[in-house]
């Protein structure tokens, strides 16, 4: 979303100063999520008029497809944030049929430059690497570069997630982006040649570049080192990063978790167990690795989910997994959010729960334990706990993964809204055709739209992908609480053709 001039806006016992995207009440800060901010944002300027909720959907998922609900639910949160929450409302009003407006009296005060000075919106490209067996790095790299530079209270950053749609190419003008990092990892003998430049997108100017060449041992602390050369050119005389260092782990460990990261993006069974053989070998190297304990829960538990050959038999090495990564690291939202996705396959709704709701308290904007979450609520057989959840953690986001738009289409077949799942399921099998779960939830919106022939060829195809899947996997897969719920599945599975 494109920038604007700092503003502090006052309205009631209310301040809100957007250039620290900073909301206080009588001086005291208040708890609010950013897609509340900037729908804050959005009417304060508008307050002259009615705002539509295609205009909300342009200015705030620009211009993706949402829901009205999803809407709502963002006005709800704002209202909630704001204490709105009985008619006659004080700040955000409904207007029957066109919309909503701020209705409260405000008080703009444009900030001095210096002051106000934001950041700008930046994209990273995903790192090019020529050799092909070092593209895990070169994908770790981008990922982590984004993470460390998101910190920076005045940079905009957009998601790895977006980078990796976008890949290479041009930069959607509804995006608001005014930098564009560049970057490349090229082996030169035993060293590393790290190239970036940075490109303003408003005159396609290169206006900085710099190489890095670094021993592959050193290639962590040189992170840090990257980091701080590009927010110094991004931000000249602005606050360093606040980021973590990458220097206290052996490079190895890490080295090993980027290629487990980098297999587990492929959303398939054999991914999952060549992500889980990397993350074993990130904790034998560094035993104190808790997101590598965490991981190998997730992986586990897929495995045990497929009823893969090596896979385990029970779940108990997975739930001790996620709990030995907390007793690491307590403060590790990941690992909380791991032991809430095995949580909710042993049956176990209120330890799964408390899990998560652990894990965004730690970390509010977790979009992938909101996600989990969400997804988890589903197999619960909990869809409307579900949405909120998953628009949350896709609010900020231009390009979802297809692990996102998959529990979407899940919430949607459980409410009964199968043409709709149908469509999200195919949009997901077209980026990636193996992903299991979209599949198999796809022959059952089928069959109970009627169309039980393009089921079975559904069926079909999915033997091709996994011989060995049936309806034992599909229950483990979807182990809903209610017998109703989990037989509906069964039987729209087996009028399809699996057995």
């Amino acid at each position: 979303m494109a920038q604007h001039i700092g503003r502090i806006w006052r309205f009631g016992p209310f301040t809100f100063d957007t250039a620290r995207a900073e909301l206080t009440r009588d001086g005291a800060a208040v708890e609010i999520e950013p897609q509340s901010l900037r729908l804050l944002d959005h009417l304060i300027r508008n307050r002259d008029r009615v705002v539509s909720r295609d205009d909300l959907i342009d200015a705030l998922w620009q211009g993706r497809a949402v829901s009205d609900w999803a809407v709502s639910a963002a006005v709800k949160a704002l209202r909630r944030s704001l204490g709105d929450t009985v008619v006659p409302r004080l700040y955000v009003r409904t207007v029957h049929s066109r919309g909503f407006r701020f209705v409260a009296e405000v008080e703009g005060e444009l900030l001095p430059d210096a002051q106000a000075r934001e950041g700008p919106t930046i994209l990273v490209r995903m790192f090019r690497c020529p050799q092909a067996e070092e593209a895990y790095l070169a994908d770790g790299l981008t990922e982590d570069l984004i993470t460390d530079l998101s910190r920076h209270p005045a940079l905009t950053v957009l998601s790895y997630h977006t980078s990796r749609a976008l890949g290479q190419e041009a930069v959607p003008a509804n995006l608001g982006v005014s930098r564009v990092i560049g970057g490349s990892l090229r082996p030169v003998g035993a060293r590393y040649r790290i190239t970036l430049t940075i490109e303003d997108t408003n005159d396609g100017r290169q206006i900085w570049a710099e190489r890095f060449d670094v021993d592959r041992a050193r290639l962590l602390s040189a992170q840090d080192q990257i980091c701080n050369r590009l927010t110094g050119v991004l931000m000249p005389g602005g606050a360093a990063v606040d980021k973590a260092s990458h220097t206290a782990r052996p490079f190895e460990a890490y080295d090993h978790y980027l290629q487990g990261r980098y297999a587990y993006y492929r959303y398939d069974p054999a991914g999952f167990a060549d992500a889980l053989a990397h993350f074993e070998a990130a904790a034998r190297c560094d035993p104190g690795y808790a997101e590598a304990y965490a991981q190998q829960a997730y992986c586990r538990t897929s495995l045990f989910v497929f009823a893969r050959p090596d896979g385990d038999a029970t779940l108990d090495p997975a739930e001790a997994l996620a709990r030995k990564a907390i007793a690491l690291d307590a403060g590790s939202a990941l690992a909380h959010a791991r032991l809430g996705w095995v949580l909710g396959f042993r049956d176990r709704p209120d330890a799964a729960i408390a899990a998560f709701e652990q894990a965004l308290a730690l970390s509010p904007d977790n979009a992938e334990a909101l996600v989990a979450y969400g997804e988890t609520l589903n197999r619960l057989g909990r869809p409307a706990q579900a949405q909120p959840l998953l628009e949350a953690a896709m609010a900020g986001e231009s390009f979802c993964p297809p692990s996102w738009e998959f529990p979407r289409g899940h919430s949607l077949v459980l409410l009964g809204a199968q043409e709709e799942a149908v469509v999200r399921f195919r949009a997901v099998l077209a980026r990636v055709p193996g992903f299991v779960p979209a599949r198999v939830q796809m022959i059952r919106a089928l069959v109970e739209l009627g169309q039980t022939e393009a089921a079975s060829g559904e069926v079909a195809h999915l033997r091709r992908l996994a011989p060995r899947y049936g309806l034992v996997q599909a229950a483990r897969m979807f182990p809903y609480p209610d017998l109703q719920e989990r037989d509906r599945l069964q039987t729209a599975l087996s009028d399809a053709g699996m057995t």
